[in-house]
């Protein structure tokens, strides 16, 4: 349906409800005030503006102590608001860091407001056509697992963990204990019920579309947007999913924050309108509350007229990290010590740059998407940014990703989309922060972009790195968790032996939490003792070999063979194969 060129200003097109409910008058306008009164920062209660002592903490690590709180911190003034409120606008959100409000109200009213001495511009809030993320029906054939642990069935999402040797620090027992991950998304339906989401510790939740709590697909959203919050469970589950057998989430130890910020964004390839308001106010709020990484899967731009045009949109040349008001708040998060991992945008590659908002803000991480194995998927955005800087910052797996289905309570799905490539870095992010809790988001996001993997797909693409199409290359999680210093195992590990099946010599890896005494022995079907591999003391890590002989130098017969790690404080055993 046409509409009039007065509501396109302002068009929130979220829900036949609210769209209704909305007079053909209304404008949906940012409100940015005048400098916040001078206050003394110092002795103000942190509490007192919703700063949590995790916040702080995080902040410390990367701010000088007279600088945790600054003017950004304030909030608007409530006279201010109550001054605005009496002209009958209404208020969507509130931002400190803007120092602005977003608001929905007549033309009659907007000229009221410019006439207020606080009120120093406005400008309509832009909506932001994205391509969402394609469902993908055929999986990727499964690569093989470069370690085993044990206790943990990876199921069907072993590849995009594999891949990116997120596996080898579950190894060692690093799972994201300790970090809090705050999720952006259009909302997480089933959060509390589907096998592979009701054990994710969930700290707060909250509905920046609606301002309610429940983060869930409202009754309303059943018409107009029946995948909404889809998308967002398939997020969460590939970040902390935990279903032995199904799918094992990258950090499955983290605790999260649940923010909705968007309109429905799953399934399909038709574009949906979204709004930067919603996004900024759910970053300032997980910022509050002490998120030490945040992903989001939103990618912001607007080129050209649509059945929602003439909007308010950004262009190519406003793709510089400073312009759109998603990239100031993610930037503002960055310094606050947050590390911002963001999608490219599902734009394709095949022109010079295609890069989406806020993926082109500096010292956040840039999401590519690449196939299982690699290879760069045909949708991924491409750098530069506007100003010249290489984006992505890195790729990884984006093609037949395994996630959970957030209409059902048991269902999974493949889908493919730099928004399906971003929770999976965000997640080896959360085990470095893991392994390393005194890291900073900057050291964080070296520590990814300097060990990430080159790829060589045979093209242009790959002839220097960094570049526009890869970034700094393939997350490589195991090398970055390793970048600043050697991991001492947090339990005992007996790797599988590689390769398995063999026929003359295989590798065998163990680790220890401790420096300790092991003996690593080989037995054969029946329990009977061939042959003594080591005995003696380690201290963190040891690579072994069996050379398919038994203690007097015997080879010994083709078959299934046990490896047994025994120390006074553990017991762990492999299969091997020996084929001749």
């Amino acid at each position: 349906m046409k509409k009039q060129t007065q509501i396109l200003l302002c068009v929130m097109i979220m829900l036949s409800e609210v769209a209704s409910a909305r007079p053909a008058s209304l404008q949906h306008m940012w409100v940015f005030f005048r400098d916040k009164a001078t206050t003394t920062l110092q002795p103000i209660n942190p509490a007192l503006l919703g700063i949590s002592e995790r916040a702080l903490k995080r902040r410390a690590k990367v701010l000088p102590p007279d600088r945790l709180i600054d003017q950004l911190d304030l909030p608007v003034s409530e006279t201010v608001l109550a001054q605005i409120k009496q002209t009958g606008v209404k208020i969507r959100t509130i931002s400190r860091w803007l120092n602005a409000i977003s608001v929905e109200a007549t033309p009659q009213q907007l000229q009221e407001l410019k006439t207020l001495p606080m009120v120093a511009e406005s400008e309509p809030v832009a909506q932001f056509k994205r391509s969402r993320p394609l469902p993908s029906s055929i999986p990727l054939p499964l690569l093989t697992k470069t370690s085993s642990n044990r206790e943990l069935d990876y199921g069907p999402s072993a590849t995009q963990l594999t891949n990116m040797k997120v596996v080898d620090l579950h190894a060692i027992g690093v799972n994201g204990t300790g970090v809090l991950i705050g999720m952006l998304d259009d909302g997480f339906n089933n959060y509390r019920t589907h096998v592979a989401l009701k054990n994710i510790q969930v700290i707060a939740t909250y509905d920046f579309i609606h301002n309610i709590v429940d983060v869930s697909k409202q009754p309303w959203e059943d018409t107009t947007s029946p995948d909404q919050g889809n998308h967002g469970a398939g997020t969460l589950s590939a970040v902390g999913g935990f279903a032995p057998g199904q799918l094992i989430g990258a950090a499955y130890g983290a605790s999260f924050l649940l923010a909705k910020t968007e309109m429905d964004s799953s399934g399909g390839s038709v574009d949906f309108p979204s709004e930067e308001d919603t996004y900024v106010a759910g970053l300032e709020w997980a910022e509050r509350l002490g998120a030490d990484i945040t992903s989001s899967s939103l990618g912001y731009k607007q080129f050209e007229d649509s059945l929602f045009a003439p909007l308010p949109y950004y262009t190519t040349s406003d793709m510089n990290g400073r312009t759109t008001k998603v990239a100031q708040a993610a930037m503002i998060a960055a310094r606050k010590g947050v590390l911002v991992v963001t999608a490219m945008g599902n734009d394709g590659n095949a022109t010079d740059t295609t890069i989406n908002s806020p993926a082109d803000a500096d010292s956040i991480i840039a999401v590519g998407a690449t196939s299982s194995i690699g290879e760069l998927a045909a949708f991924s955005s491409t750098g530069p940014t506007a100003d010249g800087r290489i984006k992505p910052e890195v790729v990884a797996q984006g093609m037949a990703v395994y996630w959970a289905k957030g209409s059902t309570t048991t269902g999974y799905s493949y889908v493919q989309g730099t928004s399906c490539s971003t929770p999976l870095v965000a997640g080896a992010a959360a085990l470095i922060l893991s392994a390393h809790p005194e890291l900073t988001n900057m050291q964080i996001r070296d520590a990814l972009l300097c060990t990430a993997r080159h790829i060589n797909d045979g093209t242009f693409q790959t002839t220097t790195y960094p570049n526009n199409y890869y970034g700094y290359g393939f997350v490589d999680a195991y090398a970055a968790a390793q970048y600043y210093g050697r991991l001492a195992p947090k339990k005992y590990v007996l790797s599988q032996n590689y390769p398995n099946p063999f026929n003359s010599t295989t590798i065998i890896s163990l680790a220890v939490p401790k420096p300790t005494d092991v003996d690593v022995s080989v037995f054969n079907l029946l329990g009977q003792h061939i042959k003594t591999i080591f005995h003696g003391w380690i201290h963190t890590e040891e690579t072994k070999s069996w050379d398919a002989t038994d203690e007097q130098g015997r080879y010994v017969a083709s078959g299934v063979y046990f490896t047994r790690l025994k120390s006074p404080d553990a017991i762990l055993s492999i299969k091997m194969l020996l084929i001749k």
